[in-house]
């Protein structure tokens, strides 16, 4: 029903890459600039400013952007409200969740929703809380799953767990057997540290500061998978949620322990829609089901962690 342009022009504004967008659409090159050249053409106005290190929005192509984006969320409406007078669950639902959710507990979720509800489909990314919120408030995602942590007035939390964040180091490390660490004594140790990490940073600056002039950090890196194994090995002290190291956990490979005297300890993940955005059918059952399966995931940490 509506033009493949929409989304071709929608895309490439995210991107801010023909190739890009074309790689994600699964589309020609060559066809997404005819289209978008073809728009262009058609309302009379440039809607991209091109640069040699990609193409950037005019003022008109966020005029456009905007009707973009509604016209496609509407249609998803349409659609998810079809397949409601059928009985079923359908259509697309966009989400931006914390890198540490998608080492476990998203897969799981999606394969078992999917088995209940095989006409809904998922688009995921991953980045930190901010730019999460930010995705929700431009439209661009449907359901975030992020810290609750200074959350924007038109932002709803449907669900959410406590999840502090904790020291994790290797069960052979010299402070594994501690009930609580201090952060002073994580930097007599090699620290393995997350980079952009504003949560931590916001919470606890002018304690990080002391631990960055004392300790000495071994790898600081934008990828928890790249520091689980060298949390694994023994090489230094990471400073995680136990999110995305529950198995390890569970294993015993890894132990977690708490921040004594840190305002960490009141950290909550939830599930979070804009109160802006309508909802989709499909959208609100993904929400609620996700929210309920949180709920079952933190009941996990929390007994691995406590034990």
């Amino acid at each position: 029903m509506h033009a493949s342009i929409l989304k071709y022009f929608a895309e490439v504004a995210r991107s801010g890459s023909i190739r890009k967008a074309s790689d994600e659409l699964h589309v020609a090159t060559s066809a997404v600039s005819r289209q978008i050249k073809k728009l262009e053409d058609e309302l009379g106005t440039p809607l991209f400013e091109r640069f040699s290190d990609g193409l950037r929005l005019t003022s008109a192509g966020e005029i456009v952007l905007r009707h973009a984006k509604e016209t496609l969320h509407e249609y998803e409406i349409m659609k998810s409200n079809l397949g409601d007078l059928h009985g079923k669950s359908t259509g697309r639902v966009h989400i931006a969740a914390l890198d540490s959710l998608a080492i476990q507990f998203l897969p799981e979720f999606v394969s078992s929703f999917h088995k209940k509800h095989p006409a809904v489909d998922f688009r995921i990314r991953t980045d930190n809380y901010n730019n999460i919120f930010r995705f929700l408030a431009e439209g661009d995602v449907d359901i975030g799953v992020t810290f609750d942590l200074a959350r924007p007035h038109d932002m709803k939390l449907i669900h959410g767990v406590p999840m502090p964040l904790m020291v994790i180091v290797s069960r052979t490390h010299p402070l594994a057997r501690q009930r609580s660490v201090t952060l002073q004594e994580c930097a007599q140790f090699n620290m393995l540290l997350q980079l952009d990490n504003e949560v931590m940073s916001s919470m606890i600056a002018v304690e990080l500061g002391a631990l960055n002039r004392v300790g000495r950090t071994l790898v600081a890196t934008n990828n928890q998978m790249m520091l689980k194994p060298l949390i694994l090995s023994g090489e230094g002290v990471a400073f995680f949620t136990p999110l995305g190291l529950l198995r390890e956990l569970e294993a015993g490979e890894a132990v977690a322990i708490p921040i004594a005297g840190s305002k960490l300890h009141n950290l909550e993940v939830g599930i979070v829609v804009s109160r802006r955005r309508q909802l989709t059918h499909a959208t609100e059952v993904v929400a609620k089901a996700m929210g309920e399966e949180l709920a079952k995931f933190g009941e996990k940490i929390n007994a691995v962690v406590g034990r």
